[in-house]
């Protein structure tokens, strides 16, 4: 694959190079968030930690129980673009004896054409992340994503929307390029100076390959009740969801944990 075909358009970037990741089609993936204007300061670094717990899948699921533990470290390069290095690592009874493994690495680069605005409501970014992942977490090993992300905010109100396209980085792919749609909506309840409690929901639609897509048997769905709330430079987003389609996973329990560094 040829990166210099990243200048001719969108369309070849995504079908072509197809920086991916897409939530796996048989269990839930290791970071499951909707992305808003979150960004890391100019020359400061951000640490977050992306867990899941699979309480309830399917009857004899290799997922069963499973933990995953996801460390970011970001940075904040400058006012457009922001990095960061993702090592993701499980662990559950049915895995290796229930010890913990790793699932691999990835790597990641959000741009943004400017900071969000007190005069404008909107807000718009792009995020690209390639990856060496575990074969058991992801049969293809060398993976990437482009995700589109979209927000609006008014108010205590907010409305975020991602659109994931992603494919294997190898020419002898098991797995197509794929698409998925996440959408969050959310209402701020209390805001002070010390602590900020916000409610909503978080709804994750994978589609299936683009060859095939709506196909009943490669479409998931995840729906979460979600918390986000923040005490003395922690963040938190917690969750409950369940999950159904083309998944072992029936119910989850999730959590970002922003550290302040």
């Amino acid at each position: 694959m040829k990166l210099f075909q990243l200048s001719q358009c969108l369309r070849t970037a995504c079908l072509s190079l197809g920086f991916l990741v897409t939530s796996a089609a048989y269990s839930a993936p290791e970071e499951i968030q909707v992305y808003l204007d979150e960004f890391v300061d100019v020359g400061k670094f951000g640490l977050d930690f992306h867990t899941n717990y699979v309480t309830n899948a399917e009857s004899g699921a290799t997922s069963r129980n499973m933990l995953r533990v996801t460390p970011e470290l970001s940075y904040g390069i400058n006012e457009h673009w922001e990095g960061a290095l993702y090592w993701l690592a499980s662990t559950g009874p049915e895995q290796n004896g229930g010890q913990v493994v790793s699932d691999g690495f990835k790597l990641r680069l959000k741009w943004r054409p400017e900071a969000p605005s007190a005069n404008s409501p909107w807000y718009w970014a792009i995020n690209m992340e390639v990856g060496e992942l575990a074969r058991r977490f992801y049969p293809d090993g060398t993976s990437g994503e482009l995700k589109f992300i979209g927000v609006w905010k008014s108010g205590p109100w907010v409305l975020g929307s991602n659109l994931n396209i992603a494919r294997p980085l190898r020419s002898d792919a098991q797995q197509g390029t794929t698409a998925e749609v996440d959408f969050k909506f959310a209402y701020k309840v209390a805001s002070a100076s010390e602590y900020e409690l916000q409610l909503g929901v978080e709804h994750y639609a994978g589609l299936g390959t683009l060859k095939n897509l709506y196909a009943s048997d490669e479409r998931s769905i995840m729906n979460f009740l979600v918390a986000d709330f923040g005490f003395k430079g922690w963040d938190f987003n917690v969750g409950l969801g369940t999950a159904s389609g083309a998944t072992q996973d029936k119910v989850l329990i999730k959590a970002i944990i922003g550290v302040p560094l």
